[in-house]
């Protein structure tokens, strides 16, 4: 019994994204149910994805970075206007927005670790700071005129006629970001800040260094998804990356609850993104207004809040309970076990 209530706990997002998934095919069996729908949804939700799995790193150490929306709206301008005004090749264009990302994040990453603000106040004024620069850069419109052909290519192609290019860039960033957390000394110096600050910093970890890695790989994968988004569309607009948030902490909280319950996690959050984006999409198939968006990412949030918290008091409980199993076993019975 115990074992199936922790296999629910551990898979029940996945099996969640599955009953979406047969729920809307029954529903709609013309129109969901095709690989033209499922690439869509692919390509839709790929920058959401690697702003979800930036938004996730700071998760880790226990903080908030609000500004991944407004850093790629400047991404997506900047993307576009040295494009389109300097006449940049895109791989440079690439390097030069990711780097401003990462530099946008270091500066946050210096405020909240070295200098201790709180991450919520530092972010969300960076963020509208960025939101003004962004504004002043583009006059407030959009930039489309002029962006190459043989940029759109890299943003528009699908593999196969199914596999969109930008889903494929937000895999590799999940799997290179997954490898880092989970097999390199900097993913468990990451999780053990989160885990306690103190225990970390009395085992020799930089707390501060850490907290400002955090942060520049946020803002970088903010930025490199106002490209992508660039790149999918054709078009550079000044907010509308803005929007990416909240279902990015959506997608974050939610992926918490599955495959490591209580833990971010990669992997968690990528089921999160495609359920949010195929119960959205879903949805709209069935004729929902425009209003149903933001209502269905305002609940999914709270309650993929909720249920992350749920996952964390269930492993605190789970941990306490074995440490009091151990303390009162007695030796003879220890012995014997081992």
């Amino acid at each position: 019994m115990q074992r199936d209530i922790s296999l629910i706990s551990r898979y029940g997002l996945v099996f969640a994204f599955i009953a979406i998934i047969v729920l809307f095919s029954v529903l709609r069996p013309d129109a969901f149910l095709t690989t033209r729908n499922f690439g869509s949804i692919m390509s839709d939700n790929a920058v959401l994805m690697l702003i979800a799995l930036g938004i996730m790193v700071p998760l880790v150490v226990g903080q908030f970075d609000l500004s991944p929306g407004f850093v790629a709206s400047l991404g997506a301008m900047l993307t576009a206007g040295l494009l389109t005004r300097q006449g940049l090749p895109w791989p440079a264009v690439l390097v030069i927005v990711v780097l401003v990302g990462c530099a946008i994040g270091l500066l946050m990453g210096i405020l909240v670790g070295y200098l201790q603000l709180n991450s919520l106040i530092v972010s969300l004024g960076v963020g509208s700071a960025i939101s003004g620069f962004v504004l002043l850069y583009s006059n407030g419109e959009i930039i489309f005129n002029g962006i190459p052909a043989s940029f759109t290519v890299i943003g528009q192609t699908r593999l196969f006629g199914f596999l969109p290019l930008p889903f494929i860039y937000a895999m590799i960033a999940a799997i290179v970001i997954w490898y880092v957390l989970t097999y390199l000394p900097v993913g468990r110096r990451l999780y053990a800040i989160g885990g306690s600050q103190e225990a970390s910093r009395l085992i020799g970890i930089n707390i501060n260094k850490y907290i400002a890695i955090s942060f520049v790989v946020s803002s970088g994968m903010a930025s490199l998804a106002g490209f992508v988004q660039v790149a999918r569309l054709g078009a550079g607009h000044p907010t509308s990356a803005q929007a990416f948030l909240l279902p990015a902490f959506a997608a974050a909280f939610l992926g918490a609850t599955a495959i490591r319950p209580g833990f971010y996690n990669i992997w968690g959050t990528v089921i999160a993104v495609f359920l949010v984006g195929a119960g959205t999409t879903g949805l709209f198939m069935l004729g929902a207004q425009a209003y149903v968006q933001p209502i269905f990412n305002g609940a999914i949030l709270v309650l993929a809040v909720t249920l992350s918290r749920v996952a964390v008091l269930r492993r605190a409980k789970a941990l306490a309970r074995a440490a009091a199993m151990r303390d009162t076993t007695p030796p003879a019975a220890v012995a014997s076990n081992a």
